[in-house]
């Protein structure tokens, strides 16, 4: 089955705090993945990182392949990548199961 979502050696932050060191994970087609840890530890500066809105200092991010470095966030989310912040509700009318079936809809 082939990778989804790489993440290789990632180095990320703001400003000069770097916040993720050496992160490295795949999620495969039809996987999932888990990001568990208390406040303060990266989880979302992770997601921040992936959406291309925190700086990549080094490392590698791909989707479906492709190297997401130069990808910019509008293009990442017409590509299928996407992130609902935690208690916000995009579209108030939606369930989550709609919010997840527009974010799975690429384009």
């Amino acid at each position: 089955m082939a990778d989804l979502l790489a993440v290789e050696g990632v180095v990320a932050g703001y400003g000069d705090s770097v916040v993720l060191e050496d992160v490295s994970f795949t999620v495969q087609e039809g996987g999932s993945l888990a990001l568990l840890g208390r406040n303060g530890v990266g989880k979302t500066t992770l997601l921040l990182t992936l959406m291309g809105l925190a700086r990549l200092r080094r490392g590698r991010l791909s989707w479906r392949g492709s190297d997401l470095a130069a990808v910019p966030t509008h293009l990442r989310a017409q590509a299928g990548l996407g992130w609902v912040p935690q208690e916000r509700c995009v579209f108030p009318s939606l369930t989550v199961q709609e919010h997840l079936e527009v974010v799975a809809r690429p384009g």
